[in-house]
């Protein structure tokens, strides 16, 4: 259980950097995934243009193909039928020969006029011409080519069948090809169904969205049921000379195939991300265990010994082990300056023989080293001038549990911290210091108040055999925007100011108190600080002072003394607040820690003195 517990910070670290990891892995290989697939789809788009644009140049280059696209809408089903008897001599006779010769290079017969038999070889021909060249086509980049008839409402199209190019190659050119046997009776077109309403780019073109006079071809991805594969499909309208649509060309890729190589393409990158991803991360956990875990935990032993045994030369040497130069080292080097300055003093107050005489030298002690840790002196940031504070804590005793704390974690966020300990004198001071480091490191880190009191709660519940706790409230302040994120854990409701109202409460959301328990959760909440607010924190000690007749001063007479003189600066808040609460508890004996905080922001481009 004491190992789970030492470890568990480095397994949420583990966890969120995982987590991330995952996310920014995803997102790569998705934005990936959508750059490739639409690079193929544009470089596809301009294939089909040229493929197509150069099908209907060379269709519009035969004589009679007006007159071949009408005649197909006319006799849909006559050119799939096998010759007759009568048909077939007439094709193999000298009349016909001579016939097709004055029509097809001298153009002295007109095709319109003539019999419905050679009509119909004479369309046969061509519907191999077109045939041919729609095979040609295929044969450059094995993609399946249609031309769509207008007829049946545009739904029904006439194709060429793949395995039938020897087979127009043995009847047109009239030469024996080995393995083929020639009938005379070989089918080039078939007809299929083609609804309109399963096809997104054919009802855009039926919607009236070509107008003849573009060239634009139509695109859509279609699913065929009857082979279960995705076609990238390309239209193009074939229009006559007086701009009437005849039909429309289709030119269709094979889109399953590509994608299912980008997908294993993409697996294998995932495959590369995720290794990388657990070297990172272990790099990461690795040196978050030397920097921070490790040196925590030499920390709470090293205190642990020193309770035990008081030997400050011990614990100077494990503290002088820990090189880290964060605020780990900063606490572990103060630890062991603490110890060594208890012990010094301790020697001496044990000479002397006044034992009133040697509790006040280590009160003093005390005092002096926890007035140390807190900030005092003011101004504190002089070179900033977008806000101004200021902050005090007068002990109940010698010295006391209440402690305050005011760091910048980077050049545009402000971290301000008060806290109240349970319990008075040095066990509360030595709790306190514990404490205000631990908030205070997991602030500097970058996390957001209620993450940074949450850990700081799972540091202190793991190395709490007193089983005391504190008392926290903790804002971050972007200070570029007046932002500030707050977590109260069973603090005082902080007061607030902002633009011409008064003082008045902020009652936020409270948490447990730090170091009660380990599994507690603490929430956030934003405030919006506009140049001219001011913002006052305090402990219980403030609104609890006690006169001789047990009365307490209370939020009220607090609120008053604000709203008495809103204009005052930081400084003078809380000179007033602590003259006020002088003259109420009058000669009564100070109950509690007085530690007050006060804030006011003046915004980017403020001046000192404005």
């Amino acid at each position: 259980m004491k190992k789970e517990k030492k470890h568990r910070l480095l397994v949420q670290v583990a966890i969120i950097t995982i987590i991330i990891f995952v996310i920014t892995l995803g997102f790569m290989i998705y934005n990936n995934y959508t750059v490739t697939k639409e690079s193929y789809l544009e470089s596809k788009q301009e294939l089909i243009d040229r493929d197509l644009n150069y099908i209907r140049d060379e269709l519009k280059s035969f004589s009679y193909i007006d007159w071949i696209i009408g005649y197909l809408e006319e006799h849909p089903d006559t050119l799939t039928r096998p010759l007759t008897e009568e048909e077939e001599a007439l094709k193999n006779s000298q009349e016909y020969d001579e016939f097709y010769y004055r029509l097809m290079i001298d153009h002295a017969v007109d095709i319109i006029h003539s019999g419905e038999t050679e009509q119909f070889l004479i369309a046969r021909e061509l519907g191999m011409i077109v045939a041919l060249l729609f095979e040609t086509l295929y044969d450059m980049n094995q993609s399946r080519i249609y031309m769509i008839d207008i007829i049946d409402d545009h739904e029904s199209i006439y194709f060429m069948d793949d395995d039938t190019a020897l087979a127009l190659d043995n009847s047109f050119y009239k030469r024996d090809i080995p393995g083929v046997e020639k009938t005379g009776n070989e089918q080039f077109l078939t007809r299929i169904s083609y609804p309109a309403s399963e096809h997104s780019a054919v009802k855009d073109i039926l919607s009236g969205r070509y107008d003849g006079k573009n060239d634009e071809t139509f695109y859509e991805v279609y699913h065929d049921p009857e082979d279960n594969k995705d076609y990238y499909i390309g239209y193009l309208p074939f229009d006559d000379q007086e701009g009437k649509v005849l039909g429309y060309l289709c030119l269709e890729y094979d889109w399953t195939s590509f994608r299912t190589d980008l997908i294993n393409k993409m697996k294998s990158s995932a495959l590369m991300g995720l290794g990388v991803l657990i070297l990172i991360n272990g790099l990461l956990v690795t040196y978050m265990y030397r920097k921070a875990i490790s040196p925590v935990q030499k920390v709470t032993t090293g205190v642990r010994d020193y309770m035990k045994d008081k030997n400050s030369s011990a614990v100077s040497e494990k503290m002088s082990r820990i090189k880290t130069k964060n605020e780990i080292g900063v606490l572990a080097h103060s630890f062991s300056d603490l110890a060594t300055e208890i012990e010094r003093y301790t020697d001496e107050v044990q000479k002397l023989s006044n034992d009133k005489a040697r509790i006040a030298a280590e009160l003093d002690l005390a005092t002096r080293i926890q007035a140390s840790m807190l900030p005092s002196i003011f101004p504190a940031f002089p070179d900033r001038d977008e806000f101004d504070l200021y902050a005090s804590m007068t002990p109940a005793k010698e010295v006391g549990g209440d402690f305050y704390d005011f760091f910048l974690i980077d050049d545009d966020h402000l971290g301000l911290v008060i806290a109240d300990v349970s319990g008075k004198g040095i066990p509360a001071a030595m709790f306190m210091m514990f404490s205000k480091n631990i908030i205070a490191n997991n602030a500097m880190l970058g996390k957001s108040p209620a993450r940074a009191i949450t850990d700081a709660n799972i540091s202190i519940c793991a190395n709490n055999s007193e089983e005391m706790f504190v008392t926290v409230w903790l804002g971050i302040l972007e200070i570029s925007t007046g932002h500030l994120v707050a977590a109260n854990a069973g603090h005082e409701y902080p007061i607030l100011k902002q633009g011409d109202g008064q003082f008045e409460l902020f009652k936020d959301k409270h948490g447990m108190p730090v170091g009660g328990m380990d599994i507690a959760k603490y929430k956030e909440y934003e405030l919006w600080l506009k140049p001219g607010d001011k913002l006052f924190v305090y402990t219980d000690g403030v609104a609890e002072a006690t006169d001789a007749d047990e009365k307490m001063f209370g939020t009220d007479r607090i609120l008053e003394t604000l709203n008495r003189n809103q204009t005052a600066n930081p400084e003078e808040m809380l000179r007033s607040i602590k003259a006020d609460v002088v003259a109420f508890v009058k000669d009564a004996e100070q109950f509690d820690d007085l530690t007050m905080l006060a804030l006011e922001y003046k915004g980017k481009g403020a001046k000192n003195g404005k």
